[in-house]
């Protein structure tokens, strides 16, 4: 027999089965728009992000940039026992470099270069030495003679060094100690470029020097954290400015061990921070009695064309911005 056809019943499950089609289309639009919805809501936020790195990025750019806006004033000091400082100044003025005098007869401030001051065959010579005013003033406040026997704790890259050598006359004893290897390369480039002859290199760490008790004068320019007009990229902790304090601290009492009874010792620094500058020697002072400090408050009164004021210990000095940082001291060693 053949069943009956249900009309009824095929309509009720067509109908159920369209709803139910519906129903899932709804879904799955929803779930799509929702996708959609998480996607753009992703977008915007590394489009955020993005814009957020970009912004850093411009501030950073900005900051660099206004940094990059502060110039550096650049000196050349001239190797006199190589050329004279009229003869200097007559070359350089005809490659297009203009100087300006200072108040010392072989330092000169450059105005104005339509070259570059460290590639021109007079530099290659020998015949000057790119050092700023500032870092000129320790060896003069050391003021070494033809007789002595002299040491530069940190003498790499051998701007002071040579600069002593200079004020001897390329007579008497420097030796010029440096503890890193790699550093030394520059050194002996510069001692042999300006014809050094009375400079022995020692590599070395200054703390380990305490057997060489024979030296009439010292230099210890102490390495230190720094200033921000010679590295404009500078950052620098407390905890990084308490180190160099204490090893300075260590260097210094070193170095005074070094001295025979009568020698000096000048202490410097390129940082303004008091804990490497006025605390170390408030520090030696306190510890040893068989030094004093020398006043140098008079010395300033010779220096024109660079801000240079009395140190937070009496009997010190130190240099001020706009010219690069720097702090000078000088002990004598009495017994």
């Amino acid at each position: 027999m053949r069943k009956k056809f249900n009309s009824k019943s095929k309509g009720k499950n067509l109908h159920a089965s369209r709803e139910n089609k519906d129903k899932d289309n709804k879904i799955n639009k929803n779930k799509d728009n929702k996708s959609k919805n998480i996607k753009n809501t992703n977008k915007n936020i590394k489009g955020k992000g993005k814009n957020d790195q970009n912004k850093n990025k411009d501030n950073k750019k900005s900051k660099d940039t206004n940094k990059d806006k502060t110039p550096t004033t650049q000196y050349i000091r001239v190797n006199t026992l190589k050329i004279t400082p009229e003869k200097l100044k007559a070359r350089l003025t005809d490659k297009g470099i203009e100087l300006e005098d200072t108040f010392l007869e072989y330092l000169f401030k450059i105005k104005n270069t339509k070259v570059p001051v460290g590639a021109t065959p007079e530099y290659l010579f020998g015949y000057y030495y790119l050092q700023s005013i500032s870092s000129v003033i320790p060896s003069l406040v050391l003021n070494p003679s033809e007789k002595d026997m002299v040491l530069d704790m940190c003498s790499a890259p051998g701007g002071k060094t040579t600069h002593l050598c200079q004020l001897m006359n390329n007579k008497g004893i420097v030796v010029a100690n440096e503890v890193n290897r790699k550093r030394i390369k520059s050194l002996k480039s510069n001692i042999f470029r300006m014809n050094i002859t009375n400079t022995i290199i020692l590599n070395s760490d200054a703390l380990r020097l305490k057997y060489f008790n024979s030296f009439d004068k010292i230099l210890l320019d102490a390495p230190c954290s720094g200033n921000d007009i010679k590295d404009k990229n500078r950052e620098v902790s407390k905890r990084d400015i308490r180190y160099c304090s204490l090893r300075q601290k260590n260097m210094i009492n070193i170095g005074i061990e070094l001295l025979k009874t009568g020698g000096e010792l000048v202490y410097s620094t390129c940082s303004a921070e008091i804990e490497e500058n006025e605390e170390v020697i408030e520090y030696i002072l306190s510890m040893r009695k068989d030094i004093e400090l020398i006043n140098i408050s008079n010395f300033k009164d010779t220096i024109t064309g660079i801000s240079v004021v009395d140190g937070e210990v009496n009997g010190t000095i130190k240099v001020i911005p706009p010219n690069e940082p720097f702090f000078i001291a000088k002990i004598r060693k009495i017994q």
